[in-house]
Parts: structure tokens; sequence; C-alpha cells
């Protein structure tokens, strides 16, 4: 007997139902398409909300708009700032923070003109809220600062700072920063609205986060935690430099 060329027998042919081709790959592919576009409304919805739940409490890219963090910060730059580290310590002299000043924008955006906003702000193309200053954290409550001839002195200690390379012969104060308040300068100090000037004391609260690095243009690419204005006298005090963040130590390793 002689087997067909499927490997049956040549009898059983004419009653074994005859094979059908696989399809599979047709109806699985347009089937796939279609889902896909289905789900694409969701897809979107999901990312959305990722984006904005990452940039409320975990980090934000922001755009610079300014010069008054010169050379820190040069115009355009996009820096990471994250939101985690004052939930669990103080800010501290020295930090490069975001924070809001107080009032209310002179108007009122729609709902789809935030979310819009927010998802670019997210990823550093819009720039920040008018509301929103980057400078850099020179005292806490409780010290008392003055500027001598440009030099800055906190608790009658002079400030070592390396990232001021513009000449300012400004003088200000002495004044006392109030309990639960900061005061900021920018580095740029001839060319900065600051706690000097605009600004005055900003509560901490009103902090959104700490500046961590900048990632564009990748020219511009470097830390900026690290810097660290501990007083001598706290030092001699018995006090001693503190441990670095998961974050600064993750930043310095990417470096």
């Amino acid at each position: 007997m002689s087997g067909d060329p499927d490997g049956g027998p040549s009898g059983s042919r004419g009653s074994a139902a005859p094979r059908r081709r696989s399809d599979d790959t047709k109806h699985g592919s347009g089937g796939g398409a279609a889902s896909f576009f289905r789900e694409l409304p969701i897809l979107i919805l999901v990312a959305f909300v990722l984006a904005f739940l990452l940039r409320t409490f975990v980090v934000q890219v922001f755009f610079i708009p300014s010069s008054s963090m010169e050379p820190t910060l040069q115009i355009d730059d996009r820096m990471v700032v994250e939101k985690v580290t004052f939930r669990f310590r103080e800010p501290r002299r020295g930090d490069v923070v975001v924070f809001e000043e107080e009032g209310e924008p002179l108007t009122a955006p729609t709902g789809s003109d935030r979310l819009l906003r927010g998802v670019g702000q997210f990823l550093g193309v819009v720039p920040a809220s008018a509301r929103d200053f980057v400078k850099r954290i020179i005292a806490v409550g409780g010290d008392e600062v003055r500027i001598d001839e440009g030099q800055v002195f906190v608790n009658d200690l002079p400030l070592d700072e390396p990232y001021v390379v513009f000449e300012d012969a400004d003088n200000y104060g002495p004044v006392t920063v109030p309990a639960g308040h900061l005061f900021f300068l920018g580095d740029n100090r001839p060319n900065s609205s600051d706690s000097r000037r605009s600004l005055g004391f900003v509560p901490k609260d009103a902090v959104v986060g700490r500046a961590v690095v900048i990632i564009w243009p990748l020219e511009h690419w470097h830390s900026l935690t690290g810097v660290e204005h501990t007083l001598d006298e706290e030092v001699e005090d018995g006090g001693s430099d503190p441990e670095p963040s998961a974050l600064d130590a993750a930043v310095v390793l990417v470096r």
C-alpha cells in the first residue's frame, strides 16, 4: 500500500477531512493592529498620568530662561530637579533648588492648557512657570547674613564660593533669616533678582526640589550637587559633614 504524500494511507484520502492552511498569522496581525488602535487612547492616558505623577512627586526637567545662575546654569540649559531628598532632610546651605514665589498667576489656564504645559515642562521643552525660580541657598533660619563688597558672611564667617565668577561690590545687611525661611542668591550676583531684592526671605515650604544635574545640551552636562557650606563654627562644635544622599552618590557614579 502506498502512502500519500502527507504520510497517511492512500485508502483514507477520500474519507479524511481536507487540511486547512493555518492563517493565524493573518488574523493575528490584523487583530493585533486593531487591538493596538483600540487601546491607544488608554496607553496615552496612562502615559500622561505617569508623567504627571513623576513630575509632581519624583522628578522634573526645568528649562533655564535667564542668566541669573551663570556660570553654573546657562540660558536654555535643561536641568533635572528631584523632589525626594527634602522629604528626608532639611534644605542646606549650598543646595541649588527650585522654589515657587508666593502669589496667584495673572491668568487662570484651562484644564487642557495646564495638561499640555505640564507635559512640556516635565520634558523640559517649555519654560517653568513665571513664579518658579532657581537659586542657591546661602542661609537658613536663624542665620545672620551680610555682604561686604561682594564677600558673603554667614554668622560672621566668610563663605568660600568658587561658583561666583562675576565681580560684584555689593553691600547688604546684616539681616537675620526668620525661622522656617531661606535666604537665596543667584550665582551671577550682579544680574540676579534674589533675597537681597525682590524675593526677600522665602518659606521652606515653597521649595519644589533640588537640582541635581544638567542633561542638555550635552556639552554643559555636569552635577549640581556636592557644594555644601558647613560653617567652621559648626565643625568646631562637633558637627561633621553630612553623608551624601543616595542620589548624590548616583550622580557622582554617572560622572
